[in-house]
């Protein structure tokens, strides 16, 4: 495998998408893979998602789609729970039910979005020091020796950390940790780690909100403004 490109936290963005897509150089002879947070905020979650179906690209799931797993199956059943109003109206939950058309596609995503992983590993592209890259929505910090462990607490910890954390990186000696989940103004690239979120839709809090890729083992970054 040449190279791998991770996408950072695209938020509903397909237009944006598309376009830094089609900057990649190699991406017809390399793999993409994405940081999760596909939905939420942007308008075109339903789209995004099934860009990546259709085209069998990697991603891990990020706490976004968590809720969204969570909190969607009340629309049914609980519409009165606060938790609900949380989600569609404080982190944009409103706009990924309403870029569904209709209830096979959201019932088709929705399975989808259970199948993806905690964190994707590519023991077979490393860096020239030898480490190869882990894929995780948020840093896996010290919690990555726990990936295995069948200890339910620790279980609990592992999944609350990678979905969740924000500025508790951990040198893990044989890994590269590329991510999103925290917004930095620019890239933020170490020796063992590499936050890409760029907040792509979070014209609020940065003054220039792109969305970034990553090219791995290289290091070259490409990004796109949000055009949405």
């Amino acid at each position: 495998m040449k190279s791998i490109y991770i996408i950072s936290d695209v938020h509903g963005s397909y237009k944006t998408l598309l376009a830094l897509i089609d900057k990649l150089p190699d991406k017809e002879n390399s793999k993409i893979c994405f940081v999760g947070d596909l939905v939420d905020r942007g308008s075109d979650s339903f789209l995004v998602i099934k860009y990546i179906m259709d085209n069998n690209l990697d991603c891990v799931l990020g706490n976004h789609e968590l809720m969204f797993l969570k909190y969607a199956p009340l629309l049914k059943n609980d519409r009165q729970n606060r938790a609900l109003a949380q989600w569609l109206f404080k982190n944009g939950g409103e706009e990924t039910i309403k870029s569904y058309k209709n209830e096979e596609e959201f019932y088709s995503q929705l399975e989808f979005i259970k199948s993806l992983p905690l964190y994707k590993e590519y023991k077979d592209i490393k860096t020239q020091d030898g480490r190869y890259l882990v894929v995780s929505h948020s840093c896996v910090g010290k919690v990555w020796k726990l990936r295995d462990s069948k200890n339910k607490e620790e279980i609990e910890a592992f999944e609350n950390h990678v979905l969740w954390s924000r500025y508790m990186n951990f040198d893990n000696k044989d890994i590269f940790n590329v991510y999103g989940h925290t917004i930095v103004s620019e890239p933020d690239i170490a020796d063992y780690y590499a936050d890409i979120d760029l907040g792509c839709y979070n014209k609020d809090k940065i003054p220039n909100p792109r969305l970034c890729a990553l090219e791995f083992p290289s290091m070259k970054v490409f990004t796109q403004r949000n055009i949405e």
